[in-house]
């Protein structure tokens, strides 16, 4: 039987667009990535925390704990140690964003463990002492809280379980209700060895403090 040439054309034309299409099935295209400005309109907004105060007010805070603290702290400072060189008061402690989120997942991670859930972070105000690298200066601590049991409160991670930190001295289980103020000296737990080898703490402190930056307030 005689093909002609037509046919052939046809036939050939129709082999070659058929095997293209299935070379372009089998290697498809990477998929283009979103442009910057197409990411950030996916990106979720955040609304402002109600807990944000104006620069007025901000303002206003360090005015008064400058009026009402700074001269007190100076001459308690000057008296004891009886030197009449400046002291210079704490006035802020500065924690890098990322140490922050890094603290955070932390916590919940820690919390996770233990079958509690952290809600809240306390900023504790303390002091080095007379001892140390920073004699004498102020500072902050953070501590996380959760509901453990029946009770709320600060709480640190004894193996793999939540307890309250009040009920981490002696004489301290099942007494100090929530509020009630500690006739303890010292607040943070000594690290013992238990608390040292599983973690146990999870309280933060090591800022970067000084007086207002010039020019912030």
């Amino acid at each position: 039987m005689k093909v002609s040439k037509l046919n052939f054309s046809t036939a050939t034309a129709g082999f070659l667009v058929a095997a293209l299409l299935l070379l372009g099935a089998c290697n498809p295209q990477p998929k283009k990535e979103a442009e910057p400005e197409m990411m950030d309109q996916e990106a979720e907004k955040v609304d402002a925390p109600k807990e944000i105060i104006s620069l007025d007010e901000a303002k206003e805070l360090c005015d008064n704990y400058e009026t009402r603290r700074i001269t007190s702290i100076l001459e308690f400072e000057r008296a004891e140690s009886g030197d009449e060189e400046k002291f210079i008061p704490t006035q802020f402690v500065a924690f890098k964003l990322e140490t922050l989120k890094t603290y955070i997942k932390y916590v919940e991670q820690e919390a996770k463990k233990a079958n509690v859930t952290a809600d809240s972070l306390r900023v504790y105000l303390g002091n080095y002492g007379k001892e140390g690298s920073d004699p004498n200066r102020n500072t902050v601590f953070v501590l996380p809280t959760a509901k453990v049991g029946n009770e709320y409160g600060g709480f640190y991670i004894d193996g793999t379980e939540a307890k309250l930190i009040r009920n981490y001295w002696p004489g301290g289980e099942n007494g100090g209700q929530e509020g009630e103020p500690r006739s303890k000296a010292s607040f943070v737990p000594t690290l013992n060895a238990s608390l040292m080898q599983g973690g146990g703490s999870l309280v933060m402190n090591r800022g970067q403090s000084g007086p207002p930056p010039y020019g912030d307030f």
